[in-house]
């Protein structure tokens, strides 16, 4: 039997292997290294709408500035958010700035830098987020969130990725199908104990929201909308790690996020 370790890589660790700034960039590698990596669509749709709002933000920057460097000064004032195409938050600015340290790095001059962003986001992003994973990708959820293809406007600019959640296609979007088949952990969401959790760091008010969100889905309430995008998707990560062909423990650089999550569901998280 193999001894190499398989791991399931959630949303922030897809990101980070790719773009976070050294040294955490550095150690998720170090942590990845020999490890067969398996992921699904669900958090492939996940990291579309994460990577390309970034991308495209950056890139509408980049087209109006001297170079980079003032493309994320830009960034950090509110007068540009119509022309970076929408507003940016605390999290997209420290993407874009991780973004933008790797294109400094290898690319020096504007056709270059814009090149290279207008590759990533047509398809670029895709080739990344399956760099060195077992193929095919989990389906658990049948996930079409931000479905589409970025559109580019006659100022080269690309407007912003519309970003839907399921609810919107029925036919496609499983969600309500995944709940019902996995009832057991969705009631053991429902029924956790917070106070027991032992694994820390552990965040108290986002395990209420689970708990809430995962009991409502119990009692018949729809399981679109934030429910899925936001609120209970580390759980469903969680779950979808489970389906590997062989066992995986989840790889997370939100450790507050997935430790106790982990511990309620039986399932290994890591670091």
């Amino acid at each position: 039997m193999s001894s190499q370790k398989s791991l399931f890589l959630d949303t922030a660790t897809q990101i980070a292997r790719h773009w976070h700034s050294p040294p955490t960039h550095d150690e998720i590698s170090e942590q990845l290294s020999g490890c067969r990596l398996f992921c699904s669509r669900y958090v492939k749709c996940q990291y579309k709408a994460t990577l390309l709002d970034s991308l495209i933000k950056l890139h509408n920057l980049r087209l109006r500035s001297a170079d980079l460097f003032e493309a994320i000064q830009k960034a950090t004032e509110g007068r540009y958010f119509e022309e970076a195409g929408g507003k940016l938050t605390a999290g997209v600015l420290a993407r874009i700035v991780d973004i933008a340290y790797w294109i400094s790095r290898q690319y020096e001059t504007f056709d270059e830098q814009v090149g290279r962003l207008r590759d990533l986001i047509e398809d670029g992003w895709e080739v990344l987020f399956e760099d060195s994973l077992e193929l095919p990708l989990i389906d658990e959820t049948g996930c079409v969130y931000a479905e589409g293809d970025p559109v580019k406007g006659e100022s080269g600019a690309y407007r912003p990725m519309r970003i839907s959640c399921t609810k919107d296609k029925p036919p496609e979007c499983r969600i309500q199908h995944f709940w019902e088949d996995h009832r057991i952990q969705l009631e053991t969401l429902a029924k956790m104990k917070i106070e027991v959790i032992k694994a820390t760091p552990k965040d108290t008010v986002e395990l209420e929201s689970v708990k809430e969100n995962a009991q409502a889905i119990a009692d018949r309430i729809s399981p679109s909308g934030k429910r899925c995008t936001s609120t209970l998707s580390d759980a469903i990560i969680c779950i979808e790690a489970t389906h590997c062909p062989e066992p995986a423990a989840v790889h997370s650089i939100n450790r507050k996020h997935f430790s106790p999550l982990g511990e309620i569901l039986g399932i290994e998280c890591r670091p």
